[in-house]
């Protein structure tokens, strides 16, 4: 078993000292939790992954396996999950998906070993400076960017096997106004 195809996005956004606020998905504020504009993004990102015409079987970005960092005591961020919930919960209502949510955001290893365990499209939402290590714990692993720049949000890494390993491609998700199509570099 290995997945096609595999996606990383980063967590919508966070928290600015003194501009914005996190807030839980019931209204609390949460300084671990996106901002308003981040369930904005998390709720556009449904369409983005499952657009209402099915596109072509080759084009799809519907996952059937999400992964998100996990929420503990020593890192109580709740972006990476709070970004794919509003997606899970509408592709739990189509069949089986997976939402694991186990790995510390920085057991890469770990991640990948399980990512390679399940078949189709697997995405992961992490955070943006881990996504790097993460790409680069694939066996026979594309060149990809080494760092995500801060500002960036609003992009999908896009990772297709294929008989060398892994084709690499740049998706903007182009969902809220401010978005750029300029890839990561």
């Amino acid at each position: 078993m290995t997945p096609t195809r595999i996606m990383f996005i980063r967590h919508a956004e966070k928290p600015d000292k003194g501009i914005s606020q996190g807030v839980t998905g019931s209204g609390s504020n949460d300084s671990g939790s996106i901002t308003p504009r981040g369930w904005q993004r998390a709720g556009a990102l449904v369409r983005y992954f499952c657009p209402l015409k099915e596109p072509a079987p080759e084009d799809s970005m519907k996952p059937r396996a999400i992964f998100a960092a996990a929420v503990d005591d020593g890192d109580p961020s709740e972006r990476s999950q709070e970004t794919v919930t509003p997606l899970f919960e509408y592709l739990k209502t189509e069949g089986p998906v997976d939402f694991v949510t186990t790995h510390q955001k920085t057991d890469h290893q770990g991640l990948i070993d399980d990512l390679l365990q399940h078949n189709g499209i697997v995405l992961v939402a992490w955070e943006h400076k881990q996504i790097p290590a993460l790409i680069a714990c694939l066996p026979d692993a594309p060149v990809t960017p080494t760092e995500w720049p801060d500002s960036r949000l609003y992009v999908t890494l896009v990772l297709d096997q294929n008989a060398g390993g892994w084709r690499f491609s740049q998706v903007p998700q182009l969902l809220l106004a401010g978005d750029s199509p300029a890839p990561i570099e």
